[in-house]
């Protein structure tokens, strides 16, 4: 089930009246029976898998936190992490890697053959597998207790609203709130609906219209001039951005309704000043999972720069193969690496040399210039995102140097640059000019007119194409 649709419309409508007549086990148990509707709406089978690494992680948990010798606790983590990856595993990445064991065995003379297993991939299954896993780790690290109650670790991860894609919640965040779900309040309807129209105003007027240039210049490379080619790349990085963030969006805003708070998934990514501060910027609840589950049990930095930059290099290659089972997600993970490991490069060179770097708070010719940087390297990266296969990248390539002889841009793509120019100016704002509290300390009524001119924007400007979210594909 989507959020841009009349169908939720309905869901939420049947739900919010239940929810506000039934004691709190009520709640719990609606809204769990509720979140398997949701994610088993078009697929049934869905379901399955999703009540499987439910069962599987809630055992996993309780045997974790009895055992008390440290062998025992480590092989009931290592079930957990087998059987969740084990799944993850056979429906997203068999046929990759079969496929690939296939071609390097007809390189070496063997007549290997595989016949694909054509399997659908389920819907979320990476964010609701990685949130399974975190509560295992969380317990395994003493950081939070098993929970007993089967409906409470049911509803922790089938939640609805952030079910399909995130954010990737920690069980000390989410499983409190679940736990104790308070009546329906005017103020959280409030702040909730506002969040679902930004959401909508992201997806359905923004994402939605900058895929349609997308879907262009990527379908047709070789007709583009290298104007119209770097625009379709940054129309990609909006597309990409306000599609996920407008989920985002949708999934906190539902949740909020029923008063409980998801972690933020994005901080104003076209404010980064470097690699480092992008990750800690661009979906945000993944890069923390990669953190603390993989790069730290790497060694993190423990062990040095030279260790820690291999750490983050193996994390970002598995980054890349975590969205999606093609080598041009490998290749994005390994450009973002490269990348990463030449900031820490230049910053080790320029602190030999005693000069420190050090964010601004001020704006500053180069702090403007390093975002710009940043939006350069972002959109050279998103080549290999985008791009299905390496003849995909290669005519992507050559629009973009003008190899192909094409020339031209349409009048009406400079709409889609305002659209960039708009998107930084107002993160801009955000970020040093306090444009949110600005907004807060408005009168009522003036905010009030703000949200019924967006209301206005969303009914009249989206794009109706049903356009599938960009990270149920993940």
């Amino acid at each position: 089930m989507w959020f841009n649709t009349y169908t939720y419309a309905l869901f939420l409508a049947i739900v919010l009246p239940l929810y506000s007549i039934l004691s709190l086990r009520g709640r719990q148990v609606m809204l769990l029976i509720a979140s398997y509707v949701f994610y088993c709406w078009e697929l049934p089978y869905y379901g399955g898998l999703l009540a499987i690494s439910t069962l599987l992680d809630y055992a996993m948990g309780i045997l974790i936190e009895r055992a008390e010798k440290p062998g025992m606790r480590k092989l009931w983590l290592g079930l957990s992490l087998a059987g969740n990856l084990g799944m993850l595993g056979l429906f997203k990445y068999a046929d990759f890697f079969a496929w690939n064991i296939v071609g390097i065995g007809r390189l070496l003379g063997f007549n290997a053959h595989w016949e694909p297993l054509g399997f659908i991939l389920p819907a979320g299954i990476s964010f609701y597998t990685f949130q399974t896993i975190s509560y295992t780790f969380q317990v395994y690290r003493r950081q939070y207790p098993a929970e007993r109650n089967v409906v409470n670790f049911a509803l922790y991860v089938s939640f609805f609203p952030q079910l399909v894609a995130g954010p990737i919640e920690r069980a000390t965040n989410l499983l409190p709130q679940l736990k104790s779900l308070s009546a329906l309040r005017l103020e959280n309807i409030r702040a909730g609906l506002a969040r679902i129209l930004i959401g909508l105003f992201r997806k359905m007027v923004i994402a939605d219209r900058a895929a349609i240039v997308v879907n262009g210049v990527f379908g047709n490379p070789d007709a583009c001039s290298p104007g119209v080619a770097w625009l379709g790349l940054a129309c990609f990085y909006v597309q990409l951005y306000f599609d996920f963030a407008g989920y985002a969006d949708m999934a906190i805003g539902s949740a909020r309704i029923l008063g409980v708070n998801l972690m933020e998934n994005f901080r104003r990514p076209l404010m980064a000043v470097n690699f480092t501060d992008w990750w800690n910027r661009w979906h945000m609840t993944l890069t923390g999972w990669f953190r603390d589950y993989l790069f730290n049990s790497l060694g993190g930095f423990r062990h040095g720069n030279g260790r820690a930059i291999v750490n983050a290099v193996i994390v970002l290659f598995l980054c890349g193969l975590w969205h999606g089972a093609r080598w041009n997600f490998v290749m994005w993970g390994l450009w973002s690496a490269s990348m990463l490991v030449s900031y820490y490069a230049i910053r080790a060179f320029l602190r030999k040399r005693g000069i420190r770097t050090r964010k601004s708070n001020k704006v500053t010719v180069g702090v403007v210039g390093s975002h710009a940087l940043m939006f350069v390297l972002n959109l050279i990266g998103i080549i290999f995102f985008r791009s299905a296969d390496m003849a995909a990248i290669g005519s992507m390539l050559r629009a973009l140097l003008g190899f192909n002889g094409a020339s031209g841009f349409p009048p009406y793509l400079w709409f889609f640059v305002f659209i960039i120019m708009g998107w930084y100016i107002v993160e801009f704002a955000q970020e040093y000019l306090n444009l949110n509290a600005r907004w807060a300390r408005l009168p009522g009524w003036l905010r009030a007119l703000g949200w019924a001119a967006l209301l206005v924007i969303v009914a009249l400007g989206s794009v109706n194409l049903q356009t599938p979210y960009l990270y149920f594909q993940f």
